[in-house]
């Protein structure tokens, strides 16, 4: 729908917002509006403003009266202002860009009060990130039809140039399409062949808060990686897991590797460490297959899928506690605690794993089993929770800091200078009150000690 429409904002004004519009012109843009139209809940929508017809110095003057400014992006006429006890938003003149190269800083940008706010509207990505919400008249300002092709649920793009411009549209376009369960348009879908390559300009920092985005925010993130795939962007962002479209398995995966990692991180819980863990959990079985014994086996996969996982996340720089997490859960995702294993081997299997650890396992091994069909595993995972839980909230020892002794009475009980002996000793007390945590008091680990010193 091409022209201006009627929407209701469905809260009240802020005072700030009341004291802007005596003075210029005050609009609600791009995702904001987007999400409006969209139904979202308000206090789930992130709010972006323009205003028009006041200049910079202005428009400070008037904010700093109701809260705070942060004024880094001054030079691209953007005020950070946080009202009191409200949220941080961004508002903005309007401007004019001009793309000057391949990379995202190669832009020339310009802003003026008095451009009219189609112009600004003209600049984004997609037309439905390019509407305009009048805050004084409560129109809708559409002049590229988003509403239209939001209602059809179509992605477009604004332009023909748009992903030359900035290449990393095309996976901003991926996450908007899964989060939003949109089509994307054909013109849009031939630019973004046509300038796929360019994605590898792109920085690992800005693919990974798309990708990011993709992953905690759309409800099935596989179809944005399908559409990646697709379209052979995948294969620049990761090829690791491109390259396991088609890679066959055996009796108990109906799908290949590719689509059973998208299943199970769909079913994954909506958190970024187990959804990447979900994803990346088998991207190492493509060099693990072989057939033995007329089957098709794919031993220690999980081994290198765990370091192919942590190298993937390094190099889209997420933070170590990220990497080592993901690789961790996907390293031991191979379990089965079943009601033969006594009290000592679920211990034992805690405490190499991590107490911390053992629901993001369960949600992961609950993920990976209803995407190959496996409704059962939920109910065993509930029997497996609660025997773990009933275990792990004891008084029982997990790690070597948790017994009663430490690393100075070994050294007088075993007459042994500090280094790698002392260490030994501790490992060997832990294995024992794993299996009898009732022997975990200063008296019985001094005497098993005393024990061991008299077999040196």
């Amino acid at each position: 729908m091409n022209g201006d429409d009627e929407l209701t904002l469905r809260r009240g004004l802020h005072p700030w917002e009341r004291a802007l519009l005596e003075s210029c012109g005050l609009y609600l843009v791009g995702g904001t509006v987007r999400d409006i139209l969209r139904g979202a809940p308000v206090e789930a929508i992130d709010e972006d403003y323009l205003v028009t017809g006041i200049g910079l110095d202005d428009l400070a003057g008037i904010l700093e009266r109701f809260g705070t400014l942060n004024l880094v992006g001054r030079s691209f006429g953007v005020i950070k202002f946080t009202a009191a006890g409200g949220r941080t938003v961004d508002v903005s003149l309007p401007r004019t860009e001009f793309s000057t190269g391949p990379g995202h800083r190669d832009f020339d940008v310009s802003f003026d009060p008095s451009l009219p706010v189609e112009r600004d509207l003209e600049r984004r990505d997609f037309t439905i990130n390019s509407m305009a919400f009048d805050l004084g008249s409560s129109v809708v300002v559409d002049p590229l039809g988003g509403r239209e092709d939001l209602d059809r649920g179509l992605l477009r793009v604004n332009r023909d140039d748009s992903f030359r411009e900035d290449p990393l549209r095309m996976l901003r376009g991926a996450q908007f399409m899964a989060r939003f369960g949109l089509a994307v348009e054909e013109g849009t879908r031939a630019c973004l062949r046509r300038d796929r390559a360019l994605v590898a300009s792109v920085s690992a920092e800005r693919i990974r808060d798309e990708l990011t985005k993709l992953l905690v925010l759309a409800p099935k993130p596989s179809a944005g990686f399908v559409f990646m795939h697709e379209e052979g962007i995948l294969e620049i962002v990761l090829p690791e897991l491109d390259r396991t479209y088609g890679e066959t398995q055996n009796e108990y995966h109906p799908d290949d590797v590719f689509m059973h990692s998208l299943r199970s991180c769909d079913l994954a819980p909506a958190d970024i460490v187990l959804r990447w863990s979900a994803l990346l959990h088998d991207v190492g079985k493509k060099d693990r297959k072989q057939v033995v014994g007329g089957r098709t086996v794919f031993y220690r996969h999980e081994q290198d899928s765990a370091r192919m996982a942590g190298e993937i996340l390094g190099r889209l720089r997420y933070p170590r506690e990220t990497q080592s997490r993901v690789a961790h859960l996907i390293e031991h995702h191979m379990f089965n605690v079943t009601d033969e294993w006594s009290d000592g081997a679920v211990r034992r299997f805690i405490s190499r794993v991590g107490r911390e650890s053992v629901g993001d396992l369960l949600a992961l091994r609950e993920a990976d089993g209803r995407s190959r069909g496996d409704e059962a595993v939920a109910a065993q995972n509930e029997r497996i929770r609660a025997r773990m839980r009933r275990i792990a909230e004891s008084d029982a020892a997990f790690k070597i800091a948790d017994l009663a002794v430490g690393g100075r009475e070994v050294i007088d009980a075993l007459g042994i200078e500090p280094g790698p002996g002392v260490g030994a000793a501790l490992k060997e007390l832990l294995e024992v009150v794993l299996e009898d945590p009732r022997k975990n008091t200063r008296e019985d680990l001094l005497a098993i000690l005393r024990e061991m010193g008299k077999k040196k």
